[in-house]
């Protein structure tokens, strides 16, 4: 009897320790749970792995602990990460309750800025960014390629894209905008080249794809266009622009009618789209059915009176309809506009050369406005308020053309700017126009 107790009482004892190391190891675990989950939490924004940040940073919060520093800190990181910038301002405000450090909080306040494209708030402090990217340096990167964009210096913006890749080689994005960087300057042999790297980085990308396959197209490329453009109607049959490339590959190979039938499939699926528009009537027009091309053009004529390129298009086709008296005028149009288009070229050299020059953006801007796009010359007017944000004349283009667009509410908000006192003054040295731009070496976009 005396043996087998002692066996009982053995295995009773050890039950027993395991239970006790269970229940301990469970205690530290529950103590040290919130550590651990911002650890693994951090751990995941370092390597780029949002999704499973966002997952730890549900965990940390599974026993109550948001007032906690550092779960506020990580909350803030991917917040800012997920482009939640409404939920970034709310954790900012927690983050100086919480008492978290004042580096922190402010080197999050900068880069909530800088991707919001606050670039006005920014003089003077893109160094500490540029010289301390620790994990967001494709944020980084992308915001000062826009910055250096709108301030006109295309030299640093394509060399902070050639380092972004440098730091992050497979990173796509960097190779997409330099190819959209290639094509804004008419260089379509380079734009492809860069959507092909981007591309073959992230084949599932249809932006990547559809951006290759109009390059293409624009190379005369129809044969390598043509696949790129089917493989995005299997993901989306009814993708407009795929429909759109594909009718002018099929015209550039001959295909007058087949190209006219996706062509008209694509303004089914979007009537109202002024691309669209302009697509269908000038493959009409080419097939010579010139009736049908001035009916669409017309529409989209309509819808952007200042397009001095289809007005040269939509007086063909009036021409060809008989409708000499009203082809004459638009053809009078055009003429009018051919000197101003050509002298946005010359401009748009003049003010890389001189890209603190406003006068050049309000001239280019309004050129633009009369002759190419109103929405157009929308952008150029509030990418320049960007840079100097009180500048008046551009917020009285604004009004006038926010108006003639239909969008009464920005035009109200531009005219608030001024206010009944404004006056077009010059800038200012302190207007925002920086004297030049940061410096950028190779470990400042990482």
């Amino acid at each position: 009897m005396f043996v087998p107790s002692v066996r009982w009482i053995t295995k009773s004892c050890s039950r027993t320790v395991a239970c006790l190391l269970v229940f301990a190891a469970a205690g530290v675990l529950l103590y040290f749970w919130t550590e651990f989950c911002v650890w693994r939490a951090d751990t995941s924004l370092r390597e780029r792995m949002l999704d499973r940040a966002v997952a730890w940073g549900v965990r940390s919060q599974w026993f109550g602990n948001a007032s906690d520093p550092q779960v506020c800190l990580v909350q803030l990181r991917i917040a800012r990460r997920q482009q939640d910038f409404r939920r970034v301002e709310e954790l900012l405000q927690q983050a100086v309750i919480l008492k978290v450090p004042y580096s922190e909080i402010r080197r999050e306040r900068l880069l909530a800025m800088v991707q919001t494209n606050q670039f006005s708030k920014m003089e003077g402090q893109w160094s500490e960014l540029l010289n301390d990217p620790r994990d967001d340096g494709p944020e980084i990167a992308r915001a000062y390629y826009t910055w250096a964009m709108l301030h006109h210096y295309p030299r640093l913006a394509e060399q902070t894209l050639d380092l972004w890749h440098e730091d992050y080689p497979e990173d796509a994005e960097p190779f997409y905008l330099k190819g959209c960087f290639y094509q804004a300057q008419e260089n379509w042999e380079g734009a492809e080249k860069n959507f092909k790297e981007a591309y073959s980085l992230k084949s599932d990308n249809n932006v990547y794809r559809l951006a290759l396959a109009n390059a293409m197209q624009n190379r005369l490329n129809p044969a390598a266009a043509i696949p790129l453009y089917e493989e995005s109607l299997r993901v989306n049959q009814n993708d407009v622009s795929a429909l759109q490339g594909l009718a002018q590959c099929e015209a550039t190979n001959g295909n007058l009618k087949n190209a006219v039938l996706i062509a008209r499939r694509a303004v089914e699926l979007s009537p109202d789209d002024f691309k669209t528009q302009q697509v269908y009537g000038e493959l009409l027009l080419a097939a010579g059915d010139s009736e049908a091309a001035a009916r669409v053009l017309e529409k989209a004529y309509s819808a952007v009176p200042e397009h001095a390129n289809l007005a040269n298009s939509l007086a063909k086709a009036l021409k060809g309809c008989g409708r000499n008296s009203e082809a004459d005028l638009l053809f009078a149009f055009v003429a009018e506009a051919r000197p101003y288009l050509d002298k946005l070229l010359n401009l748009e050299s003049k003010l890389q050369q001189d890209p603190q020059n406003l006068q050049l953006r309000m001239e280019i801007a309004s050129i633009t406005s009369r002759y190419v796009s109103r929405r157009d010359a929308i952008r150029w007017y509030e990418n320049l308020l960007l840079i100097v944000p009180k500048y008046h004349p551009a917020d009285a283009a604004l009004v006038e053309l926010y108006r003639a667009v239909g969008d009464e509410k920005r035009a109200e908000m531009h005219l608030s700017n001024l206010g009944q006192q404004a006056v077009a003054a010059k800038p200012s040295p302190s207007s925002g126009v920086t004297t030049g731009p940061p410096a950028l070496t190779g470990s400042d976009s990482k």
